[in-house]
């Protein structure tokens, strides 16, 4: 099924205007929001730069509709406090609330003075802190030693009745194995049909559960044609042939 979600630019507007933003789309018809989470703006000219995860709080409690955030869970956030801030949202508001991972832009990683990792590094490490965060969302103790991440006795007593999704972003070969064995479902922007292929290659060969697809694109309709195209896609890999009826 197509969904139309509205994303949430804290690179380009003040925090209290997306607010207002988010509850002017819920209005219009939107089905949901998506916010991204940024240190820095892309360009000096948009000036912005809130922090998402204080604001998801504020944007969800008014409004209804369902929220994620685009998270790379590696430099400037150890997994461990994604793992937190993600399972208290999904707490405060059941079944609306999904979190997408990826490997992360030097823009806004750098910041704490540490080493850029090479790509491949940055995969390992984004596996990794899934791993790290879905062991804390089981609620049991957790002590990691890992090649990346060091995580000491740690437990998370306030859960959700249920962990939200965890979208993986992936636009090469590399990062869509990764997506399709680690993830709920696989994030893309203006990627070739090629890696939705692989992408669903992968999965039959893995056994991977990720059948969630989220596609940002600049054109709504384009967005309304291509998951229409991967809703079919999606019932013949599965070996389902009954029609679309949306």
């Amino acid at each position: 099924m197509t969904r139309y979600l509205y994303h949430v630019s804290h690179e380009q507007h003040r925090p209290s205007a997306l607010l207002e933003y988010v509850r002017a789309a819920e209005a219009a018809g939107f089905e949901g929001a998506v916010s991204s989470d940024h240190f820095h703006p892309w360009v000096e000219e948009q000036g912005q730069s809130g922090f998402a995860w204080s604001w998801l709080g504020a944007a969800m409690q008014a409004t209804q509709f369902s929220f994620g955030i685009v998270n790379a869970p590696g430099a400037r956030y150890h997994p461990a406090i994604v793992a937190q801030a993600a399972a208290t949202l999904a707490e405060m508001f059941p079944d609306r609330f999904w979190i997408a991972v990826g490997s992360g832009e030097a823009l806004n990683e750098h910041i704490l003075g540490t080493a850029w990792p090479t790509a491949d590094v940055r995969l390992e490490m984004l596996e990794e802190a899934v791993e790290v965060i879905r062991a804390l969302w089981t609620g049991d103790v957790v002590s990691h030693r890992g090649t990346h991440y060091t995580v000491d006795t740690a437990r998370i007593y306030t859960l959700p009745e249920q962990p939200p999704p965890i979208y993986v972003s992936a636009f090469g070969p590399k990062a869509v194995d990764v997506a399709a064995r680690i993830g709920d479902g696989f994030v893309a922007f203006l990627v070739p049909a090629v890696v939705f292929a692989l992408y669903f290659a992968t999965l039959m060969m893995t056994g991977g559960i990720g059948w969630s697809i989220h596609l940002w694109l600049g054109a709504i309709v384009i967005a309304g044609i291509i998951g229409l195209f991967l809703d079919e896609l999606t019932r013949a890999v599965r070996g389902n042939t009954e029609p679309a009826t949306s």
